[in-house]
């Protein structure tokens, strides 16, 4: 579990660190009581590269520990069914995808995207986790393994080339992203089409999204570096889109294609380009007071939370995702102040969440307690909560942490926001 010495991508040792969160277990790596004394902690640190711009963890926790046992289930939240069900809409419409092709969904969890796929096309998953099990009891093929270059090759010989790959909230994430790039390339042939989705950097800085920085999320994207690291495995983006929503928040979504691809390059990407270069991608600024305005923010928070808990005890917890974890550990909270956290995944309940070891609990305790209040982890759902929790319509307030620290509903039934630290 080294210390990054070079940037991922391009290879320079010209990185400076601007953002450091202390020393955190990796967020998806919830345990039992018995194994709190056995827990880990790794320097939870970003830097940028001065020659290309790719924002990177300075310390990487393999890929195998992380995913050794992995509890995240994507089914189990309807937003992000949604959100998957769209995105598998809208590739079949725009790229004419006919029965009989191969469409590969890399990092499919338990298959949430890949059942949204028409069963007349040849779906294929990949997953190193145990979670791929899940995947395959519903009938889908299912590999359970890390993508990369030799892994596409066997996937090429047992199918042919893939008219659509997708790696939603997984890019970011590869350890090798030279060998996972070189195997994309390989898996599309000339003719197919890659489509990762990621948290965008800008908006993770902007919107000061520091929850969604955890030892799972490698690299912080961004269009700038992603364009000369994809062209050295003879990949070009033809589009790029922003989306407000994404499974750890805002994020954009990238197309690539073989640099033989035949079509037009959409206007999208020199657009971004462009807006990046404005925003400051590669200059020191806008990275230089994020520490403060996270800082800022961290103190404003828990000032809030006092004033709840002095009123009515310690709180719940609403959602266990991973980047709640780094909110709770950054935020110093443990059951004390927040004393449970509901959670619709069962493989969650019945185990404490890394670093704060506050207990996971199904729904249903929440509703029989009824606080007044609950601290939102899950905040980027938070108008899908608004509209369909049973805890909101039995009276339940949200205290939303990021990216505006707010109660909801208010009073009156819509929102009180105290504005975030800018």
């Amino acid at each position: 579990m080294p210390a990054l010495t070079a940037c991922a991508y391009c290879g320079s040792a010209e990185l400076q660190t601007y953002l450091s969160l202390g020393a955190h277990p990796p967020s998806n790596s919830f345990l039992t009581e018995a194994e709190i004394a056995g827990e880990e902690r790794f320097p939870l640190d970003v830097a940028i590269c001065g020659r290309c711009s790719l924002s990177q963890l300075t310390y990487v926790v393999s890929s195998e520990r992380i995913f050794d046992r992995y509890l995240y289930l994507s089914s189990s939240s309807r937003a992000l069914r949604d959100h998957y069900g769209g995105l598998v809409h809208e590739l079949i419409r725009r790229f004419a995808v006919a029965a009989g092709s191969l469409v590969v969904d890399i990092g499919c969890n338990d298959g949430v995207l890949l059942e949204a796929y028409p069963p007349s096309l040849d779906r294929v998953g990949v997953e190193p986790s145990q979670v791929a099990d899940i995947a395959r009891s519903r009938g889908l093929d299912v590999v359970r393994a890390f993508f990369d270059d030799g892994l596409a090759r066997e996937l090429v010989e047992r199918h042919g080339t893939a008219a659509i790959v997708t790696a939603t909230n997984v890019f970011a994430h590869v350890e090798r992203p030279h060998d996972f790039t070189a195997g994309v390339r390989r898996l599309i042939g000339d003719s197919g089409v890659f489509v990762l989705e990621a948290s965008y950097l800008p908006s993770v800085i902007d919107e000061l999204l520091f929850d969604t920085v955890y030892h799972e999320h490698l690299r912080y994207l961004s269009l700038t570096p992603l364009i000369p690291f994809t062209r050295e495995h003879g990949l070009k983006v033809i589009d790029v889109e922003r989306v407000p929503f994404g499974a750890s928040g805002p994020a954009f979504r990238v197309y690539l294609a073989s640099s033989a691809w035949p079509g037009a390059v959409r206007p999208s990407v020199e657009s971004m380009l462009a807006a990046e270069r404005a925003w400051g991608i590669a200059g020191p600024d806008r990275y230089a007071t994020f520490a403060d305005r996270v800082r800022s923010h961290r103190e404003r928070l828990l000032g809030m939370l006092g004033e709840i808990t002095s009123a009515e005890g310690p709180i719940a917890g609403y959602g266990a995702p991973a980047k709640g974890n780094t909110l709770l550990n950054h935020l110093g909270l443990d059951r004390s102040t927040v004393a449970y956290l509901v959670d619709t995944n069962p493989l969650k309940q019945g185990t404490v969440a890394p670093g704060s070891h506050i207990p996971i609990v199904p729904e249903e305790r929440l509703l029989r307690d009824m606080p007044a209040h609950a601290l939102l982890l899950a905040w980027n759902y938070v108008d899908h909560f608004l509209a369909h929790s049973e805890y909101v319509r039995r009276g339940g307030r949200f205290l939303v942490p990021l990216p505006e620290i707010a109660v909801v509903p208010d009073q009156a039934g819509s929102r009180t926001s105290s504005g975030a630290s800018r």
